[in-house]
């Protein structure tokens, strides 16, 4: 099995074992508006590529720990309950938080060497960003109540050239910029 999509299953409170799912590329869980969490044995899926959580409202855990070594792509778009923010591969190229409960990027992300964008616009917890890897290139804080962005994580961004503030109300300054933009 490479392709699981599971999507509009609405009434879905749980996922069985996938530990025997080791050809797993592709997991669509949107829209699994009954989804709570991810169950342990995701860690097993190595060869997972892509997870399109979006619209999970009931979504509020992901098991910790988990390093799927294939993951690129993440979309978790509309998943208002999840507080914690992922940390699923530090292979991840992007990463869509869209619309979540994320309160803090913690400083385990900038062990994402490859990580090119982060999407967490609409993510009215985050008040402040520390962290980011060097790698980044598009950064969308749009429409979130961040307050603070450290110098020390904007201006080393050397391969950032997209960086979105929009709608950023309670941002009270703007950190300095790196050459790259």
């Amino acid at each position: 099995l490479k392709k699981l999509n599971l999507e509009g299953s609405y009434n879905l409170k749980e996922l069985p074992d996938l530990s025997n799912a080791t050809n797993l590329e592709m997991l669509d869980l949107s829209v699994c508006l009954a989804l709570a969490e991810l169950p342990s044995s995701i860690k097993n899926l190595h060869k997972l590529d892509v997870i399109y959580m979006d619209l999970c409202e009931s979504l509020h855990m992901i098991p910790t720990n988990i390093n799927l070594a294939s993951l690129e792509t993440m979309y978790m778009t509309g998943c208002p309950q999840l507080k914690t923010f992922p940390a699923f591969s530090t292979k991840i190229k992007r990463l869509y938080l869209v619309r979540t409960g994320v309160e803090e990027v913690p400083e385990s992300i900038t062990h994402c060497s490859r990580l090119l964008k982060i999407d967490l616009s609409s993510s009215r917890n985050l008040k402040s960003i520390t962290h980011l890897p060097s790698s980044l290139q598009t950064l969308d804080l749009s429409s979130t109540d961040i307050e603070m962005i450290a110098d020390s994580c904007i201006k080393d961004l050397q391969r950032l050239d997209h960086l979105r503030l929009c709608r950023c109300r309670k941002l009270k300054s703007l950190p300095e910029l790196p050459a790259s933009l």
